[in-house]
């Protein structure tokens, strides 16, 4: 079985060793991707339930090329959908389309709707309708010079939606973001951890999942994709939550977060009851000035806000204040820093040893390292 599996730009290398781990084969890294083949639906399932990288995984079903808007639909009426879809499913169709023959994504997403429900209603008598609000199956269609693919969504929704917070601002850091930061600093679970400016919190609950073999997605509240699949196996799927949840360790962490805002502390320690992580993780309402050094070393991993707020000091002057209190207050630690706003970083007068690109969605970011 083929797979196509959506992370993160910058953290496609994170991802590839992910999935070789969880058994995939021939993994090959794209940007903002990684194309890979598994043995069967229980790898696939296993991937969407333990994967801290991905954010989508597609299961290409149709792969053709095309001339005219006939062929496009000929060859996506030619796969058996009824043995995936039912009739009473809702099904939406995502578009991208780089091709210059086709180049409207949203009529190819109209044919390939066209022929997907004709299809379903010519052998099963009925037809499934579109749901642009909460599909039951959603699909993607791609297209470029080379050909169209059509792939069947596994995930539902995007898989950094972990279940463990209720709510969701663009102030909060991304969980595959976060996970991400996390494996790049080298941090392991021997050492410490602090983020000085934690908001809600994700940073220190992604390192303490990592470090505790909690699976991501296991406390997911949305359904995966793969779920309302007609040919979905309901006993793998419990089998392998239960084997996620007897894998599960208890490992003694030093991991300590700390913000101003009250309300993202609020969700930050909802979301460690959430997870059983309260007692791991130390979440203090403290801005970073006054912090008292704890531990005699360990590693910062901290996301400083990326825009300038109405009334509040320069960036460049927070970023510059922040590194020099953290070179002051935390000898022997590796502070690692990560901004979209690449004009506060390079404000920082310290040099950064260690830099990595990654992308907070479409915004290029830097995660640098200062040792002090």
């Amino acid at each position: 079985m083929k797979l196509i599996v959506k992370t993160l730009c910058g953290a496609e290398e994170l991802l590839s060793k992910e999935l070789e781990q969880l058994g995939a084969t021939n993994i090959t890294a794209q940007r903002r991707a990684v194309n890979c083949e598994i043995e069967d639906k229980r790898m696939l399932y296993r991937i969407n339930l333990w994967s801290r990288f991905a954010l989508r995984t597609l299961v290409p079903v149709v792969e053709f090329t095309a001339e005219t808007d006939k062929d496009i639909y000929d060859a996506i009426y030619a796969y058996d959908w009824q043995k995936i879809i039912s009739p009473e499913k809702s099904i939406l169709i995502d578009h991208i389309s780089f091709s210059s023959k086709f180049n409207d994504s949203q009529y190819l997403a109209f044919k390939a709707k066209d022929a997907i429900v004709d299809k379903i209603r010519d052998k099963m008598g009925a037809r499934p309708y579109v749901n642009t609000e909460d599909p039951d199956i959603m699909l993607n269609i791609h297209a470029t010079d080379d050909g169209i693919t059509l792939s069947l969504d596994a995930s539902g929704s995007s898989l950094n939606r972990r279940g463990y917070r209720n709510t969701t601002t663009p102030a909060m850091t991304n969980e595959v973001l976060a996970a991400a930061l996390v494996e790049l600093s080298g941090w392991t679970p021997d050492m410490a951890l602090i983020d000085p400016m934690c908001g809600s919190g994700t940073i220190c609950i992604e390192a303490a999942m990592k470090a505790q073999n909690i699976a991501p997605n296991l406390y997911r509240k949305e359904v995966f994709g793969f779920v309302n699949w007609s040919d979905f196996d309901d006993i793998i799927w419990k089998e392998l939550k239960q084997e996620a949840m007897d894998v599960k360790n208890k490992t003694r962490l030093t991991i300590i977060g700390a913000d101003i805002d009250p309300d993202m502390l609020d969700v930050a320690k909802l979301s460690t009851l959430e997870l059983g992580l309260n007692t791991d993780v130390r979440i203090m309402r403290k801005g970073f000035r006054e912090m008292e050094r704890t531990t005699e070393e360990g590693v910062i991993i901290t996301v400083p806000p990326f825009t300038q707020e109405e009334g509040k000091r320069p960036l460049d002057d927070l970023y510059k204040e922040l590194t020099y209190f953290l070179s002051r207050k935390f000898p022997d630690h590796d502070a690692w820093i990560y901004s979209t706003n690449l004009k506060a970083l390079r404000a920082i007068e310290y040099r950064s040893e260690q830099k990595y690109e990654i992308f907070n969605g479409s915004q290029e970011g830097n995660f640098n390292l200062y040792p002090f």
